[in-house]
């Protein structure tokens, strides 16, 4: 992960009290550890996602019906 995306994670300290908050309560190299496996996850699925959408097509044709006399 480059350095700009390193800085969009959440804090060290947002996640201590995201897992305090939950009864949970690690050292700071686990909660690292956890918060990099839980964005490694998100590329993951990320990734999963953009393989699997369906392209837009932009090839739409639109054809027209002519009113026969009506209004």
């Amino acid at each position: 992960m480059n350095g700009t995306a390193e800085n969009r994670k959440l804090s060290l300290n947002e996640c201590k009290r995201l897992l305090i908050k939950n009864g949970l309560q690690h050292t700071d190299e686990e909660i690292i550890l956890i918060r990099n496996w839980f964005y490694h996850l998100a590329e993951i699925a990320i990734d999963a996602i953009d393989k699997n959408a369906k392209p837009i097509s932009t090839d739409i044709e639109i054809t027209e019906t002519k009113n026969k006399g009506k209004p």
